[in-house]
């Protein structure tokens, strides 16, 4: 519920401020902060010398006490870090408000159900490592898990630009499990990885080498086709740092489970977790939907935090000890966070792809298998971007789920949801004319389709070599305010849900 207690003005030891701030005579040279209390109350402090006018904070005395809502932490980003985070700090008995700009929580994770039968196929997230702590998320609401088998690869590859069919080059099962092993090896020089993005120093070049160049350097092409089939929506992986693929196939993450198996949902349906979570989190108001950051004051000490928040039913303001940032530190989407220099030099250096999926019907193609795009003459036949990854039969019959993604860039948003869609048509009908013998000429439609961009941030090899990951794990902590989230640890949920519970948690904690 909402914290009616808050005073409605900010008082000082020497007067009442309604949180006007002066800005125009220029002999000011401080900004003025509130201050919050543990026990609630708020004072008015000064601050050091600033170059640029001090943001001005809200008069509290125009809000409805309704609207001021007071919590231990605020976590803005309702994904899969941001749910997770939640939920476990609600059970290490902390109050939390969660700001999520969409109308449901869950980020990546998608699920459709058809509404004639109520059965359910994984749009987003699929699959998840066999670790203690995925299997006690489930628990925790009764949600149960099962083994998967894992993701297959397709039997019919067309080279999407063409619609042509392609003849895989494909290793074999001991090809592929020594080159594993080999990575392996390669792999365990570097335990920091295990539990984030913790790198020796200096940093050694093989972590910023072209992972191309390193696949070549230790002989590993055997596991290129299986690293790229299972994780899609990098961009090029053979252009990327090799540290930017350690990220993901880490010893601890895909390496074990690419051998020892995953779990999913037993229900198809791994929706239920965010389901969930948003009924526990609605009966104490503790979540606010369809909302977003409209500015956020961030001090140091226990000064704490303040947001101010559009709602659907209005603006309101949050009071929290500590904030816990969960979406991509793209400085397009954290810019209400009145970002420090530092912050802003560092978010400046994310590149990101573009990844998309979505459901069409009436596609002619197989009930049974995928199709998979390829490219004839490239190296391990990969496709060329942007451009859709493949499309798959559902648990749904006659529905098709596609995958697609883009190169990097330094564009949150590298295409549009309509010239995604288009070429997704496209690419369907280009594949049907070059293949009558297999596939009628039929007219796709569209069923559902989710933007994951942006994905997989990363950086540079420069920047990585200069020491980026260093300098952005420093951030931790400073004026009150944590991060997690894929960009500072893998687009894996179960990675993310260990660094969050382990790393970054226990810091926040701490400081409570």
């Amino acid at each position: 519920m909402a914290d009616t207690s808050a005073p409605r003005c900010l008082v000082t030891s020497t007067s009442v401020w309604h949180g006007q701030l002066d800005e125009t005579n220029p002999l000011i040279s401080v900004m003025h902060f509130i201050q919050l209390s543990i026990f609630g109350h708020l004072a008015y402090l000064a601050s050091t010398a600033i170059s640029s006018p001090a943001p001005q904070f809200p008069e509290l005395g125009a809000f409805n006490p309704e609207d001021i809502i007071r919590r231990d932490v605020a976590v803005v980003g309702g994904g899969s870090s941001g749910t997770y985070s939640a939920m476990s700090l609600i059970d290490k008995g902390r109050s939390v408000i969660v700001i999520e700009k969409q109308g449901r929580l869950g980020g990546h994770t998608a699920t459709y159900a058809d509404p004639a039968t109520g059965t359910t196929t994984e749009i987003g997230v699929q699959i998840y490592h066999n670790h203690t702590i995925v299997k006690d998320y489930f628990a925790r609401f009764d949600l149960p898990l099962m083994d998967s088998p894992g993701f297959f690869q397709s039997l019919d590859n067309f080279d999407y630009r063409t619609g042509q069919r392609v003849t895989l080059s494909t290793p074999s099962q001991e090809e592929v499990s020594a080159a594993f092993a080999a990575y392996a090896e390669q792999l365990a020089k570097y335990p920091g990885l295990n539990d984030g993005i913790y790198l020796p120093d200096p940093i050694p070049e093989d972590l910023y080498l072209p992972f191309g160049d390193f696949v070549d350097k230790y002989g590993l092409q055997a596991a290129v086709p299986t690293m790229h089939y299972y994780n899609p929506g990098v961009g090029n992986i053979l252009d990327n740092p090799t540290l930017e693929q350690f990220r993901y196939w880490s010893l601890i993450g895909m390496v074990h489970s690419i051998s020892a198996g995953f779990l999913t949902s037993a229900h198809h349906n791994s929706g239920e977790l965010y389901h969930r979570a948003e009924a526990e989190l609605s009966q104490t108001g503790s979540l606010l939907l369809n909302s977003t950051v409209a500015r956020a004051f961030r001090h140091e000490g226990e000064a704490g935090v303040a947001l101010l928040v559009d709602t659907p039913t209005g603006r309101k303001i949050i009071l929290a000890r500590k904030l816990l940032i969960a979406i991509p530190p793209k400085l397009d989407l954290v810019k209400p966070f009145d970002l420090s220099k530092t912050e802003s030099t560092l978010f400046s250096k994310f590149i990101n792809a573009g990844y998309y999926a979505g459901i069409l019907s009436n596609t002619s193609f197989s009930e049974e298998t995928s199709t998979s795009n390829a490219v004839q003459d490239a190296p391990y036949n990969l496709p060329v971007l942007p451009g859709a990854y493949n499309f798959s039969p559902t648990r749904i019959r006659g529905l098709q789920i596609f995958h697609y993604g883009t190169p990097q860039s330094k564009e949150t948003f590298p295409l549009t949801d309509e010239e995604i869609q288009s070429h997704v048509i496209d690419t369907i009908r280009r594949i049907q004319e070059q293949n009558p013998d297999m596939y009628d000429r039929t007219e796709p439609e569209w069923v559902g389709f989710w933007s994951h961009a942006p994905y997989t941030l990363q950086v540079s090899a420069e920047d990585i070599r200069d020491g980026f990951y260093e300098q952005l794990y420093a951030l931790q902590g400073q004026r009150n305010t944590y991060w997690t989230g894929a960009a500072w640890r893998a687009e894996d949920s179960s990675l993310l849900w260990r660094f969050s519970e382990e790393v970054v948690l226990p810091a926040l904690i701490e400081g409570l």
